[in-house]
């Protein structure tokens, strides 16, 4: 079938570009790593909602972030897979697609049915398409909450359309010179599936994305290219150091300027021991990962703040009450600085 076949002009683009072709849009190792960390908790939240529906366990890995071309995904996806389509339509704006292997769509439409273990010889029908669809359905919601969290906008999404065919008819609209970004998870589900989920996006979506969680204060729009400077942050008021002494706490009826401590003392407030603090970049916030140690600027038997409503009133000790933490006070503020608080 001649029609099938890919032309020269196509063939010399999937092997290196030709002139007058599409340039690669490249992406910056920060970019990378922001895309890569949006993934990890949004698909991240997507697997436990799709552990909750199979009842299985359910493991994404840290995901891949690459910079492609159509005509390269749709080489590398030379058979019939499931793809599902994603739209979001507020705080975000742009298209994504997912694409699942077909056995592994297989397996998660059966434990949806409540087949266990999974019919895998079945057909993938609208019976089992439709399955998959409501599983999507749910992870896609749950990333869009979680997503929502993170960039602390309303993110909301289109229900997914589900279609069962090859890569290359789904974007058989799109250039096959036009560079997109490849987000890879590896996905396992208990004892079932240890395969991969690869989402692809518009390059330019991807750059939003990344550019927005790296500067909010500025337009999506605004290029990186010629970045404007801003102004350094202004140095944080420090507070005043509170006077350490042994005393008691107020006693009860006492007078401080105008407040009446009898008249605000079942006001609950948040108390909160701080282990000690630290300075990184968002770089290095991104690259962290279990078993990364933070240092903490807080020296070995040094006595921990207890803060009030993020106001000091104590020192003290980490001690273990039987299985929980604790932490025994050592230090007081006098009951002056503690009452200054209240004002």
């Amino acid at each position: 079938m001649v029609d099938d076949l890919l032309s020269q002009e196509e063939i010399d683009r999937l092997l290196g570009g030709v002139p007058g072709g599409e340039q690669p849009v490249e992406l910056s190792d920060l970019e990378r790593d922001t895309l890569a960390e949006i993934g990890n908790i949004s698909m991240g939240s997507a697997a436990t909602a799709l552990s909750t529906l199979v009842g299985k366990r359910v493991r994404i890995t840290v995901p891949r972030v690459e910079v492609t071309t159509t005509v390269q995904v749709q080489a590398a996806f030379p058979t019939p897979c499931v793809i599902v389509t994603v739209e979001y339509t507020s705080g975000l704006k742009g298209d994504n697609i997912f694409i699942v292997d077909e056995g592994d769509a297989l397996v998660i439409a059966g434990l949806m049915m409540g087949e266990d273990p999974p019919d895998l010889s079945a057909q993938l029908d609208e019976l089992r398409l439709s399955a998959v669809a409501e599983a999507m359905n749910q992870m896609m919601g749950s990333a869009a909450t979680a997503m929502s969290e993170l960039f602390e906008d309303t993110i909301d999404l289109t229900p997914p359309t589900t279609q069962h065919q090859l890569l290359a008819e789904t974007q058989k609209e799109a250039p096959l010179d036009q560079t997109v970004v490849t987000i890879s998870f590896r996905i396992e589900i208990e004892g079932l599936v240890d395969s991969e989920m690869v989402q692809v996006i518009e390059t330019q979506f991807a750059q939003d994305m990344a550019r927005r969680l790296l500067t909010p204060a500025q337009s999506m729009a605004d290029s990186l290219d010629a970045p404007k400077p801003k102004p350094p942050p202004p140095p944080p008021v420090p507070a005043a150091t509170p006077q350490w002494e042994p005393v008691p706490v107020a006693a009860a009826g006492e007078m401080y300027s105008n407040i009446n401590i009898d008249l605000i003392k079942n006001i609950p407030v948040q108390i909160r021991a701080v282990l000690g603090r630290t300075r990184i970049s968002i770089a290095n916030i991104l690259k962290l990962g279990p078993g990364h140690v933070l240092e903490l600027d807080t020296i070995d038997g040094e006595p921990i703040d207890i803060l009030v409503n993020n106001t000091p009133i104590a020192r003290g000790e980490v001690v273990v009450v039987g299985d929980q933490f604790g932490v025994r006070i050592t230090e007081i503020a006098s009951t002056t600085d503690r009452i200054k608080t209240l004002e």
